[in-house]
């Protein structure tokens, strides 16, 4: 992880302002925690997944510089929030186009949710429901984001975002509750 959390809020200021050299040293610093994210999400897919870590970085690398001036980057935590999310669209839409693919684990989700729909049709419902979720509490839907996508265990998630451990744990009880409850409904 990049060591000083102030130095990456800096640059992402620096950044969305215009300076192209920051966004360079951002992406620098930041590199070995975004390859991790993606080798994450990779140790989720089938073997023969056709994009490498590498390719995964820099596919959302390119989408977030043409997004960089619309986002106002509060600090690192946000950063990876909006990366972790950006992803997930980004392998949607891939999945959307190769159906076959693997998008998310679907073990944490309760008994029944699978009832009567195959696979691809509970991770397109969770991944809609997700996206109503991102507009009522980002940092709810991002850290579902990271744990039922990437895996991530709960002290993962608290290094990544930068937030206390009970807030985590706040929001990723909260947001399963809702995703679940959703997902229920929709049985």
């Amino acid at each position: 992880m990049a060591d000083n959390p102030q130095d990456i809020t800096v640059l992402l200021r620096r950044w969305h302002e215009g300076d192209p050299t920051a966004g360079d040293e951002l992406f620098r610093l930041l590199m070995p925690d975004l390859k991790r994210i993606a080798a994450r999400l990779r140790s989720h897919e089938r073997s023969n997944y056709s994009l490498q870590r590498t390719e995964l970085v820099n596919e959302l690398y390119s989408k977030l510089l043409n997004a960089n001036r619309e986002i106002d980057w509060r600090n690192r935590g946000h950063f990876f929030a909006i990366y972790t999310l950006k992803l997930r669209r980004f392998l949607i839409d891939r999945a959307r186009r190769k159906p076959t693919q693997e998008l998310l684990s679907l073990e944490d989700l309760p008994e029944g949710i699978m009832a009567g729909r195959n696979r691809l049709e509970v991770r397109l419902a969770v991944d809609q429901l997700l996206d109503e979720l991102e507009k009522e509490s980002p940092t709810t839907c991002g850290i579902l984001v990271a744990k039922i996508y990437f895996g991530y265990e709960v002290k993962e998630i608290v290094e990544n975002l930068g937030l206390p451990l009970r807030t985590v744990e706040r929001h990723l009880h909260d947001g399963r509750r809702w995703l679940f409850e959703r997902l229920s409904k929709t049985t």
